[in-house]
């Protein structure tokens, strides 16, 4: 996910995926991510090599051309090698098939390509289901949310990046209702239900019924 998010930073979105059958090209985030973006994902049809002969001969191309001349050690020296590989010495020759050099035949149709918006990494968020308790509370991964009144025993949709659990989206029945606080268990005690458990608050604190404090009352 995270190479097709720097691909897409640095070429734009494509109008298609078209990638093998393995699990990870299978996954819930992958296929969420590519219809967020108007992204058609393709899978090749199993045990039909002939259609991925493309990405097969450009990987014969790295063994045969890049690996035997790569001197480093580390992930980060290899990324950079590969890097200055791929402008000097890929892109930079022309394709036998096609009489072109390939970065030269990619801009000949940049028309396909559609440019990135500002808010990509949004697309790349996780998207899980919950529920919201009686209490207002939502449980994600072992961190306590509070959720809108109105929304109590219903089924949500929280997205969220895993590097980042203070931004947290609500999202019911396709509309965003902002991001999830932490509960604050003072406001959190307020919630008084009536009785047909729907819930009533109390701005001031106070016992709808009564008009004692809840202070007293604990």
């Amino acid at each position: 996910m995270h190479a097709f998010e720097q691909a897409m930073l640095k070429r734009g979105l494509p109008r298609k995926l078209y990638v093998d059958n393995g699990s990870a090209y299978r996954s819930r985030q992958l296929m969420h991510t590519t219809a967020s973006l108007g992204i058609a994902l393709i899978h090749a049809r199993p045990y039909k090599p002939q259609g991925k002969g493309k990405i097969e001969r450009v990987f014969k191309t790295v063994r045969s051309r890049f690996l035997p001349g790569f001197t480093g050690s580390t992930i980060e020296e290899i990324n950079q090698d590969f890097e200055d590989w791929l402008a000097r010495d890929y892109n930079g020759r022309k394709h036998s098939a096609t009489g072109h050099k390939p970065l030269a035949r990619f801009t000949d149709n940049l028309e396909c390509i559609r440019s990135t918006p500002e808010n990509l990494k949004d697309h790349f968020r996780r998207i899980v289901r919950r529920k919201v308790n009686k209490d207002r509370t939502i449980i994600l991964d072992k961190r306590l949310y509070e959720g809108p009144v109105e929304l109590i025993g219903k089924q949500v949709e929280l997205l969220f990046h895993e590097d980042d659990y203070d931004r947290v989206e609500l999202r019911y029945k396709q509309q965003s209702h902002g991001f999830l606080p932490l509960v604050d268990l003072n406001v959190n005690c307020r919630v008084k239900r009536d009785k047909n458990n729907d819930p009533v608050i109390s701005s001031d604190g106070t016992i709808p019924e009564t008009g004692q404090m809840w202070e007293d009352v604990l």
